[in-house]
């Protein structure tokens, strides 16, 4: 089957849901025979599995397909009540942050939440805060979660997932050195800014990803590569990682998990974001997500 996601792009009425193959973007409710057509990707998670049946049934038809860079699109799903945020989750991270020779036995899973408002698509700009000089790129593997998991076993984990995409987890690390002396780093401000959440292109049905724990994740500043590695390296896999939250509070369709990332930010070398940077995150079978600095 060809491999294709699930976007969302503006329309003339608003956001709407598109496919995505390759560099092509059509819109889904120009495809043959599919209305009544899902008002949100979020909507046609739970029945991810029959619309991408419909999809691929559908690819070889007349569609008028447009240039997808040169659609707006904002993240695939716009809307997730939660964006739950794996910290310090790859060894290679740990060891660039001062920690290494840590086993996994050594650590907890640590997760926090970032505002879904943070988050923007691929090709828009991300704003660095004036107040902000420490300005920090991450790559990450993102998965939506398609059905409601509320205390899952591992072994039945990614059951729950529609599908994947690429976020790019920039952060203010200017907020790891003021630290309030009572409650420590202040994570609103280190992840939260608008638009330092590009989350994109597309939401790749889970159907199309055999191994979520054998992608490989390459981050590129102004051509450079600054992060090159696998999520071999996660500490604690996307099951576990469900499995764990789960077991805090349900995890609903549309959430989505960000699931860490590895070595080669910013923070370790020194050499920051600035207004022109462009930012450029490819994960095996994803595709790209590419982001400006203004």
């Amino acid at each position: 089957m060809t491999r294709f996601g699930f976007c969302t792009i503006q329309g003339r009425a608003g956001a709407e849901v598109a496919v995505r193959r390759g560099d092509r973007v059509a819109a889904l409710s120009a495809f043959p025979g599919l209305h009544p057509t899902p008002g949100s990707v979020r909507a046609l998670l739970g029945d991810v599995e029959r619309w991408t049946d419909l999809v691929a049934d559908s690819l070889d038809a007349e569609l008028p397909w447009l240039d997808a860079d040169g659609v707006t699109h904002l993240p695939p799903v716009p809307d997730p009540s939660a964006i739950y945020c794996a910290g310090a989750n790859y060894f290679d991270h740990l060891a660039e942050m001062g920690a290494p020779g840590l086993r996994k036995q050594d650590i907890s899973p640590f997760h926090f939440l970032t505002a879904p408002s943070a988050m923007v698509g691929h090709l828009a700009e991300v704003r660095r805060p004036a107040e902000v000089e420490k300005l920090d790129w991450e790559i990450e593997l993102a998965a939506v979660v398609g059905r409601r998991a509320w205390q899952v076993d591992e072994s039945d984990a990614l059951d729950h997932v529609a599908g994947y995409t690429i976020a790019n987890d920039v952060s203010a690390r200017d907020y790891l050195d003021r630290r309030n002396p009572a409650l420590g780093i202040d994570w609103l401000r280190h992840k939260s800014f608008a638009t330092l959440l590009p989350v994109g292109p597309a939401l790749v049905p889970a159907r199309f990803v055999d191994d979520p724990t054998g992608l490989a994740l390459t981050l590129r500043v102004n051509g450079v590569v600054r992060q090159d590695s696998s999520t071999e390296q996660m500490v604690y896999s996307l099951a576990e990682q469900i499995a764990t939250l789960s077991r805090v509070t349900p995890l609903l369709p549309g959430d989505i998990i960000l699931t860490g990332t590895p070595a080669g930010t910013a923070a370790a070398h020194g050499r920051y974001l600035e207004p022109g940077d462009v930012m450029t995150a490819e994960i095996s079978g994803l595709g790209t997500l590419r982001n400006t600095v203004g």
